[in-house]
């Protein structure tokens, strides 16, 4: 029975491990956004395994399920329970391939943690640039009270909001395809449209 306790006070440790109190947002993300860029500019880093670190540190900070909800919009209500499980996972597969496709465009920039701003109570906004040669390019990440912490659930890239541009995207398909169909979309880096 003593084995058992220590065992799930690990489980629950390690579960709260990667939890954030909304002022711990600037000073972590500034600490995992260093990290990733030190492992991307690391050449002793095989280049299969960059993405799989960079996955390591900021995991726990999305909140894939809700992404998901909200990129699908008023029809994931109408999904199986069975559907919104295959649905979250082919999503968050769908994202983090779209990462690692774009992670071939990175040529050495840097990036920092700009400042983090509170729209309400419930929300903050951490901005963030990539420096580039010629000029910087924003990138928010959006922040929401989850169940005991603060995770992201959308991410503003050059102003335009990923959940929102996936739910005019799944818009356009859904009405025209089957679920079984969305999903072998999803499966693809670029959506294709509904034709």
């Amino acid at each position: 029975m003593k084995i058992l306790k220590i065992i799930l006070a690990v489980i629950c440790l390690n579960a709260f491990a990667f939890a954030i109190d909304k002022s711990e947002i600037k000073p972590v993300m500034s600490d995992k956004v260093a990290n990733a860029v030190s492992i991307l500019k690391n050449s002793a880093v095989a280049k299969d395994d960059k993405p799989k670190q960079i996955f390591a540190l900021f995991d726990s900070l999305f909140d894939y399920k809700t992404m998901a909800k909200l990129s699908l919009s008023k029809h994931y209500k109408s999904l199986t329970p069975e559907q919104v499980a295959k649905f979250n996972e082919a999503y968050e597969a769908h994202l983090k391939q779209t990462f690692i496709d774009k992670l071939a465009l990175y040529t050495n920039q840097e990036m920092k943690v700009i400042d983090a701003t509170e729209p309400n109570e419930k929300r903050v906004y951490l901005k963030t640039e990539i420096i580039g040669k010629d000029k910087n390019y924003p990138i928010d990440f959006k922040f929401f009270p989850s169940e005991n912490d603060w995770r992201i659930y959308d991410v503003d890239i050059l102003g335009i909001s990923l959940v929102q541009t996936y739910r005019s995207q799944f818009g356009d398909v859904v009405e025209n395809v089957s679920f079984d169909e969305l999903l072998k979309r999803l499966s693809q880096t670029n959506l294709p449209d509904s034709k």
